[in-house]
């Protein structure tokens, strides 16, 4: 897939400009605070529908203004796709060729994200790596998100159930009803969840085994609240999880939570059998979540037959020499990527890779030229 023209209107800091992308390197230079990762957000909202930088949207739209506009011209599959995103306070609209749309614009994320945030994902609490799970390996199978939802909605009443148990308003017969859907919904999400993981840890030990030149293996174990052990149906897992919700009854009631279920997840990363959050160094832990990109890229174009867009913001030094040659030596010619950077020193160099250089300052692309 790839970016033709990117058009913004009263987007953050920019009021009006036009991008015409290169077809294979793009690179966003410029001081901080000039609006380099604002031009990955619009990407990223115009592929997935939301940003990634935050949930209130109406902080996109220029605080002169009372709307925002991306306009974008994709090229997908054969075909010109012309995608239109309004935000208004309040209120957003998408349309694809004029038809209005909901949840991934494309049908698909389309984009692959990489920021120094992602670092969380090996470093930080659970919550971030079920997250990961949620938003970024989730969507390969298009059951889950709908399933995700309808147990996060369960999941907030069964808890206003437990404390209102707790508080002696309601009869603690009721949570059975309750049980049974976050079990049936529960026990889908944890289905899934390790039948995608099985799908791309081949994918991913692979490709850590290369940017390592096969001196470290990378695996990943999923932690669970149940005591899953090679489950092969969801009603293995229904049976485990209601059995756990009755030895769990009074100490839930008691904490008015939750105490079981995908919701307290987790997953532990492997290098040599070592955890890495643990034992891992910074080199290590960056390697990981690079691996987990590159790993996204391919299993899309394993899924559709196309490579998703990839943006890298402000993550490119923090990979040594040989990390950025494999990410290069990766992308090749094939992935449409933006980069951002304060420096353009030896971006891509001998990788082959035809380049475009965007100057970014205060809101404007003051320049823009071709690079060899």
């Amino acid at each position: 897939m790839r970016l033709q023209n990117l058009e913004l209107m009263n987007f953050r800091n920019y009021l009006h400009e036009h991008i015409r992308p290169g077809f294979s390197l793009n690179i966003l230079n410029g001081e901080n605070a000039q609006g380099k990762t604002n031009i990955l957000e619009s990407v990223y909202l115009a592929c997935t529908g939301k940003s990634f930088r935050t949930i209130k949207e109406s902080e996109i739209i220029n605080w002169q203004n009372d709307f925002s506009l991306i306009s974008c011209l994709f090229e997908s599959a054969g075909r010109e796709l012309e995608l239109k995103v309004l935000l208004t306070p309040g209120q957003k609209k998408i349309k694809v060729n004029g038809a209005p749309v909901r949840g991934y614009p494309l049908g698909w994320p389309g984009v692959v994200l990489f920021t120094p945030d992602d670092m969380v994902i090996v470093k930080g609490s659970p919550q971030e790596r079920r997250r990961f799970l949620d938003a970024e390996i989730g969507p390969f199978d298009n059951r889950y998100a709908y399933c995700l939802g309808r147990y996060q909605r369960i999941l907030t009443q069964r808890n206003n159930l437990l404390r209102e148990i707790r508080d002696r308003k309601r009869d603690s017969e009721l949570l059975q009803t309750w049980n049974e859907q976050l079990c049936q919904y529960g026990a889908q999400i944890i289905f899934f969840r390790l039948a995608l993981l099985k799908k791309a840890n081949p994918v991913i030990r692979s490709i850590y085994h290369e940017l390592t030149g096969g001196l470290e293996e990378l695996s990943i174990r999923y932690l669970s609240s149940l005591k899953i052990d090679c489950m092969t149906s969801e009603q293995e897992i229904i049976n485990l999880f209601n059995a756990a919700l009755s030895a769990a009854k009074n100490e839930e009631i008691a904490r008015g939570q939750s105490l079981i279920g995908p919701h307290r997840d987790d997953l532990v990363f492997l290098i040599n059998k070592k955890e890495a959050k643990v034992y891992g160094s910074q080199g290590q832990q960056r390697t990981i979540v690079l691996v987990l990109k590159l790993a996204q890229m391919q299993m899309w174009h394993n899924e559709i037959g196309e490579h998703p867009i990839l943006l890298l913001d402000d993550v490119l030094f923090e990979l040594d020499n040989a990390r950025q040659k494999a990410l290069f030596n990766k992308i090749k010619e094939n992935v449409q990527t933006f980069i951002t950077s304060s420096t353009v020193r030896d971006i891509g160099a001998g990788d082959g890779l035809s380049k475009k250089l965007f100057i970014v300052r205060e809101g404007k692309i003051i320049k823009s030229e071709k690079e060899v």
